[in-house]
């Protein structure tokens, strides 16, 4: 079972690559408030996030618990404090973000954590993308993401990008 908070996905519809994602790795599950983060503008990427959700490729879910503790300690956004939360009320195995926080938060308590760069590596990895589209993917993806050079530069030689 995979969660993940707004950032991922919206960077994965950006550049056109969500549903190819989806096709290979799965349902996604996401807490109301990030279901609501990622549909609630006007934009293309929302459109199509809200396409997945309608067709329940991603799952939304109510989180039973709440994000007063996690938000008290930490600074996260209610999307991402509403993942962590369901990421573990759920006992999921991992959690989608690109979010700066969460991952602060992921690595802190050991919580394994996959950005969107490393997606798209992952299905380079296992043949589902070639090299050149990986490499534009990642050039893409390092265009509207907020990335350091450095984050960026692992995975494009992960892929072994020019």
């Amino acid at each position: 079972m995979i969660v993940s908070d707004a950032s991922t996905l919206i960077l994965l519809a950006r550049v056109s690559i969500l549903r190819r994602f989806l096709s290979a790795f799965g349902k996604i599950i996401v807490p109301e408030e990030v279901a609501k983060e990622m549909t609630v503008a006007h934009s293309l990427d929302a459109r199509m996030l809200e396409r997945e959700i309608k067709e329940e490729r991603i799952i939304v879910e109510k989180i039973r618990s709440s994000t007063d503790e996690i938000t008290g300690q930490f600074r996260l956004d209610r999307g991402e404090a509403e993942a962590y939360v369901l990421y573990n009320e759920l006992q999921a195995r991992v959690i989608l973000t690109d979010d700066g926080e969460l991952i602060k938060l992921c690595k802190l308590f050991e919580i394994p954590f996959v950005n969107a760069l490393a997606i798209v590596v992952r299905m380079f990895d296992r043949g589902l993308l070639t090299r050149d589209e990986t490499c534009e993917y990642l050039r893409k993806l390092n265009d509207y993401g907020r990335y350091s050079g450095k984050v960026y530069n692992i995975f494009k030689e992960e892929a072994k990008c020019p």
